[in-house]
């Protein structure tokens, strides 16, 4: 092959790194955005080729992650109804520290095999490919590090103001599915990383937590459970058992209860957890909404937490598992809480079989009982976490997982009976499982999950959001020993 064919043949290799991710986002038009989106690629192209000098090998590997970028895009508007956004960026690094949590869902072998298989080629094209100019490791090394430099100056003021200004002007709507056809699947992210890290400065000064008084008035204790991938089943399932939840069913009939929408289908569990301590809704985070634990919590926030805490609450978290995973370790102090208990304490693996539901409710009880009655605690269960490998045994392995979360609501409703403080129970689904192909075959495209709140005075049943479930836990809570307070709470909820 000519030096010229090999040039023609790297550029089409990198042409096509580009189109396959714009062809499966539905991207179209060119100009600015078009050029913003095919810059990285552009970028790692010109920068292989000139240390090596090899234009195939360098457009072999611009094609290789363009497709590995339309892969992961694919799978994730397959299994999660979302594309790839900018805050997936940080979830990088678990993919590696907890692979069982990622590679399913796009298949371990077929990710495993096709990274060989890149690997494999990329080495044989270095090798055997002639090079065409020669080669200037040094100056790609000396342009990549200066393109480095200048992403960090555009990451701090005043360049990231002018930077977000300029974006602006490409009129991204925020919405990720139509700014991935307007902007291109590469851009979208890239535009609102930097427009949000722009606007986070205002949004940290707007909802950064009140200094606390120390007041405390009357309080129950507070008991919240954020159940993963939970929902009443039997709404697709009509032929499911009625007792599959008999636990869910009891706390229910003695308190608030509903379908709760939730941000997130599948996964992202962190967007429901957040607006559930929090209170605040998708509107108020601006692009901070795809991951708030992504950069926004990483200072204290105005919070439920911090509300209880200054009520002179004792605000702990549990959660089996790693206490870095979503970078949890820092969210949760910024949210208020005081202690944060993970697998280190609470016992619980790294991969299946997790630490189970019941197991957690042993420890719930017993860590409120060693705290005392003046006491909120937020439990993150891990039990029922997928992915869920195959369509039948998948949906199989998934509902007997919601028997064992059944089985921990009756636990705690049963504990918390008998402990005879007026404890209030929260429960609530992060978002439904992703099982997209068992929900497709039965018709089913109801994104909410479900939610109770048991000791809550009166049987009744409304749907809410997220944002709401955190806030009218703690109204109940403090309008403990006021009965027309704990009315007019009620009822208000209740819209009436």
């Amino acid at each position: 092959m000519s030096g010229a064919a090999q040039i023609v043949a790297g550029l089409i290799l990198a042409l096509a790194g580009w189109l396959i991710p714009r062809r499966i986002a539905g991207a179209r038009g060119l100009g600015v955005a078009a050029l913003l989106d095919a810059a990285p690629l552009a970028f790692v192209a010109a920068v292989l080729f000139v240390a090596s000098g090899r234009p195939v090998f360098a457009g072999a590997v611009a094609f290789a992650l363009g497709a590995g970028f339309a892969f992961a895009d694919r799978t994730l508007r397959d299994t999660l109804r979302e594309p790839v956004v900018f805050t997936a960026l940080s979830e990088l690094p678990q993919v590696f520290t907890h692979p069982q949590l990622y590679l399913p869902f796009a298949g371990t072998g077929t990710v495993l095999g096709s990274a060989a298989a890149a690997l494999l080629a990329g080495t044989v094209l270095l090798a055997a490919e002639p090079s065409v100019v020669a080669p200037h490791p040094r100056l790609a090394l000396f342009a990549a590090l200066a393109v480095a430099a200048a992403l960090w100056r555009l990451g701090h003021e005043p360049w990231l103001g002018r930077t977000a200004r300029r974006l602006r002007r490409l009129r991204p709507s925020g919405a990720p599915f139509a700014d991935a056809v307007r902007l291109g699947p590469v851009a979208m992210p890239v535009a609102h990383g930097i427009i949000a890290r722009a606007e986070r400065p205002a949004r940290w000064a707007a909802l950064a937590a009140p200094a606390l008084r120390g007041e405390r008035a009357a309080a129950r204790p507070i008991v919240l459970v954020q159940c993963e991938s939970f929902f009443d089943a039997r709404r697709a399932l009509p032929g499911l058992p009625r007792d599959l939840l008999a636990g869910f069913d009891a706390a229910c009939a003695d308190g608030m209860h509903g379908r709760l929408t939730v941000p997130a289908w599948g996964a992202n569990t962190t967007r429901a957890e957040f607006a559930v301590l929090t209170g605040l809704d998708e509107a108020q985070l601006g692009y901070d909404r795809f991951n708030p634990y992504h950069a926004l919590a990483r200072r204290p926030l105005a919070s439920q937490v911090w509300r209880l805490r200054a009520a002179g609450y004792r605000t702990i978290c549990l959660h089996p598992f790693d206490r870095r995973f979503f970078r949890r370790d820092l969210a949760m102090p910024a949210l208020g809480f005081e202690t944060f208990l993970g697998r280190e304490t609470l016992g619980g693996g790294r991969r299946p079989p997790y630490r189970s539901d019941p197991e957690l409710a042993g420890d719930i009880l017993r860590v409120l009982g060693e705290a005392g009655p003046r006491t909120f605690i937020f439990a993150i269960t891990m039990g029922n976490h997928g992915p869920w490998f195959s369509e039948d045994d998948g949906l199989a392995a998934y509902l007997a997982g919601l028997r064992r979360s059944d089985e921990m609501i009756g636990l705690l409703v049963r504990g918390l009976g008998r402990r005879r403080d007026d404890t209030l129970f929260g429960f609530y689904g992060d978002h439904l499982p992703s099982l997209p192909r068992v929900f497709a075959r039965l018709g089913f495209d109801d994104w909410r999950s479900d939610y109770a709140i048991w000791g809550a005075g009166r049987d009744e049943q409304r749907d809410i959001a997220a944002h709401e479930l955190g806030r009218w836990l703690a109204d109940l809570a403090l309008a403990a020993g006021n009965n027309a307070v704990r009315d007019a709470v009620v009822a208000e909820t209740h819209g009436a």
